[in-house]
Formats: structure tokens, sequence, C-alpha cells
């Protein structure tokens, strides 16, 4: 293997990408793309919990009024009132057959039906039969798999918003007479407990447990959050790319040995990978994403970008097509397997057994340290564990390129002489 000949077929990849205006138009677009991948999926992301006032969500509101201590009540039309005030959701009060209808056909995603008699049954608490008053709630799943969370968390928003505007109406002294009517022997415990501040009372029967929530890291939006898996998967996709594009091999032999092919074609494709990458980073800047440890997220993304696109070229350089076949492979692979957007315990074993042996686990973590908060120990693995792939795949490469370089050679052959490939 001559070091003269590997930078002789390098500097001729090199000439051949500038003097022709067709494959300089094809190595931008080469470049673009995965940065392209990256940055519109980040973007799109970026706050989805935070622009759901275009989501349609229906509101049914059957209430009747109920007088209660003369005053004439219709927990409804709060409900309804509070909505009309609330951006949250485009809020849609409908009838309930109009509801109905538009979750069959898609135009809601979700409908609360408040019923007749909701106030009734709420006030009931006054009476020998208390009633629990009941919201129904209708989720047309089909629609769509995250809207349903987002519709979820809006119902369970109403609930609370209810149940406090209830406590605020149905002062204590409900709760007094009603624990007098299972329990006369407590009236003394009810003589003092007329004596605390009203609100204290309303407030404990609203929320009698407070959770007080604390972040170890705390992030700034969503987009952050979903950077480290597209920016690892478009390292990736730009690998897959360059493979399907360009050469990485001569099928005529006679000029170099095929260690000096595999070194020297290497060298353009590890330009390109870190072009890509450089773009999709100067994208992440401008997009404002939270970052811990720029120095780091930089450094990291380059080890991963010349990682990947080594390991990605060698299976093409080794065994041809079958090489993009199985990166491509992998790539499916890593979507569900890396913990990159849900947990990696609640996929099935399969999966959580496929984790640790996929490089972009790695990838993503290194990213994710360096973006969201850096732990040493895991990022130093990650790094680790680059490095490593690294030297084990250069190492196989070398030792069996040259034994069975000529067999894939007249595969490539074969293929080309279909004229389908």
């Amino acid at each position: 293997m001559s070091i003269n000949k590997i930078f002789q077929i390098f500097k001729k990849d090199m000439k051949s990408t500038i003097k022709n205006p067709a494959v300089i138009l094809t190595i931008i677009v080469i470049i673009l793309l995965p940065s392209l991948y990256a940055i519109l999926n980040i973007d799109a992301f970026w706050d989805p919990y935070g622009n759901t006032e275009n989501m349609d969500f229906a509101i049914v509101n059957n209430d009747k009024n109920v007088t209660y201590n003369s005053q004439s009540l219709n927990f409804g039309d709060q409900i309804v009132g509070e909505l009309k005030n609330n951006n949250d959701f485009n809020w849609t009060f409908v009838s309930e057959k109009k509801a109905m209808n538009g979750l069959e056909n898609g135009s809601y995603y979700a409908a609360i039906i408040i019923p007749k008699n909701f106030t009734q049954n709420v006030l009931s608490i006054d009476s020998l039969n208390p009633t629990k008053a009941n919201l129904t709630y209708i989720i047309n799943e089909k629609t769509n798999p995250v809207a349903t969370k987002m519709c979820e968390n809006a119902a369970n928003m109403i609930q609370s918003k209810i149940n406090y505007n209830i406590v605020q109406t149905v002062d204590s002294e409900a709760f007094k007479q009603l624990t007098a009517l299972g329990a006369v022997s407590q009236q003394p415990m009810l003589n003092s407990l007329s004596q605390v501040n009203s609100s204290n009372v309303e407030d404990y029967f609203y929320s009698p447990v407070d959770l007080d929530k604390q972040k170890t890291v705390s992030t700034d939006n969503y987009g952050s959050d979903l950077a480290p898996f597209y920016i690892a998967l478009s390292i990736w996709v730009g690998g897959i790319i360059c493979v399907a594009l360009l050469k990485t091999r001569y099928l005529d032999q006679s000029s170099y040995s095929p260690l000096e092919v595999y070194f020297g074609k290497m060298g353009l494709f590890i330009i390109l990978g870190i072009l890509q990458s450089t773009v999709t980073l100067i994208g992440c800047f401008c997009l404002g994403i939270q970052m811990e440890n720029p120095l780091m997220f930089v450094l990291g993304d380059y080890l991963i970008t010349i990682v990947f696109i080594i390991l990605i070229y060698s299976f093409v350089s080794l065994i041809g097509n079958a090489g993009k076949a199985l990166a491509i492979l992998i790539l499916v692979l890593q979507i569900s397997t890396t913990n990159g957007i849900y947990p990696i315990e609640v996929m099935n074993s399969f999966f959580q057994y496929l984790s640790p042996y996929m490089p972009m686990t790695y990838g993503i973590n290194i990213i994710r340290n360096a973006l969201l908060g850096m732990y040493w120990p895991t990022f130093k693995t990650g790094v680790l564990i680059m490095f490593i792939i690294l030297v084990i795949i250069i190492i196989i490469s070398i030792l069996i390129k040259e034994k069975f370089d000529k067999s894939v050679n007249k595969f490539e052959q074969l293929i080309e002489e279909s004229e389908l490939f």
C-alpha cells in the first residue's frame, strides 16, 4: 500500500468535484440535504405545546340553571366563559350533534360534553344523596397520536379549573353540613372549623396535597429536547446520501490496490460529512438551540460525523450495494433503539437488547450532554465508544478488503450490466 497513491486518489476526487458544474451542484445538494432534515424537524417541533391554538376542540354545554341559596348557578356557563378567554386551543362551542359529527369526520380533535344535570349534581353535595358530577370527554384517536395527548392535557386542565370554581362557589359550610349528616358526634370539630379562615378551608378541599416540582436540568423548549436525536439522525442520513450518490471503489484494479482505493476515496467522504455537519451546526446556532457546552457540542458533532461517515463508507466499500442496504437497515433500527424520543424502557425487549450496540445511542448521548447538561462520565463513555467503533471498522476493513475485493467487484459489475442499478 502506497501513501502517495492514496493521496493521488484523494487529489483526483477533489479535482473532479470542482471542474464539472453538474458535479458541483450535486455536491451542494449532498451537503445541504442532511442539515435541512435536522433543522427543519427541530424547528417544526420547537414548541408544539405552545402552538395548539389552531387545534379545534369542541365544547358542548347542555347544563341547566340551578337555584342555590337564592342564587341561580350554572357551572357549564362558567366553563364556557373561561374557555372563551383561553387561547390554549381553538375552543368551538357547538351542539352535541355537530360535535359528534365533527369528531367522526376529523374536524375536531376532541370534545367535552357538559350534561344538563351538571350543576344539579355539583350542588347535590348539600343534599342527603350527593351525586358526583361528570364531564364527558371524547377523543378521536385516529386523527393524530400526539394530538390525543395534547387534548387529554386540555381536558385535565378544564377539570381542574371547574373543580376550583366549585370549591370557590360551594363554600366550606357545605362540607361541614355533609360531615354533620354522617357523624353528629363530630360537632365540636365542626365548631372549631368554623373559626378557620374560609379561604384556607377551600384551598384544602381543592388540593389537600401539593406537589413541589423541581428540575435537575431545565430545557428551554421542546425543539432543544429533540435536537440530539435529529442531529445524530441527520449525520447518519448524510452518510447514506453520500454513498448513494458517490462511488466508493474503482472497478479497474490495475492502477491501485484495494486498500489504496479504500483509504484514498475515504477522504472525500469525510470532507463532505464535515461540511454537512458544519451547515447543521450553523443552523443550530441560528435557531437558538439550548447549548450547555457549545465547544463540546461542536467537537462532539464532528467526531460523530467522522465515525458515522467512515462506518457507512466502509460498509459500501467492503460489500458494495449490500453495504447501502445494511446502512439503511441500521438506520431504521436506530430510530427505535437509541432512546432518542421515547424511553428505551418502554420499547419491547428486542429493541432494548439492540440499544447498547447501536452507534447512534452513544452519538445522541454525546450531543444531549453537550446541549442540555454536561454529565462527564456519560459524555466520555460516548466519546470512547466512538473511537472504539472507528478503530474496529478500520481494522476489519484492512483485514478483509484485499481478500474479498475482487469478488465484490465482479458482483458490482454484474449489477451494473443489468442496467437496473
